[in-house]
């Protein structure tokens, strides 16, 4: 792949977190600030998803920064703190569709970690899992 040449894995497994948990991330809030009806979508609904997406990542990928990263190497702890970066994501992006003021975001929260745990056991996310052995 080119990307191997020029970035260092580092960078890989930044770029494919970034990219991977903003889309999972706003895939669920999508589904639920929709509440499944995905046809009624509208543009609108899909930038805010993709928002919701962006800000939840940066402190995954903030963390990377860190000597803490070799924590996100673990599918279970990865997953677990995308779905506390989605939950406050969502609650800072928008109001809740559902009765409670943080329904939806403690539901996007959940989502968040249910799918990208999922994820985590695809080519994809094993793809993922072994870019982030730079860091062990």
């Amino acid at each position: 792949m080119i990307f191997d040449r020029l970035l260092h894995e580092k960078h890989q497994y930044r770029l494919a977190l970034f990219g991977h948990k903003a889309a999972e991330t706003g895939e669920v809030c999508l589904i639920l600030m929709t509440q499944g009806r995905l046809e009624e979508a509208t543009f609108a609904h899909v930038l805010i998803a993709a928002k919701t997406g962006v800000l939840a990542v940066f402190p995954v990928v903030g963390i990377t920064l860190t000597k803490y990263a070799r924590y996100l190497g673990n599918r279970w702890t990865s997953s677990a703190f995308v779905g506390v970066c989605g939950f406050v994501a969502d609650s800072v992006i928008h109001h809740s569709h559902y009765p409670g003021e943080y329904t939806e975001a403690v539901l996007t929260g959940m989502g968040t970690f249910a799918f990208s745990l999922v994820v985590s056991y695809t080519p994809v996310g094993k793809y993922i899992d072994r870019l982030a052995e730079a860091f062990l």
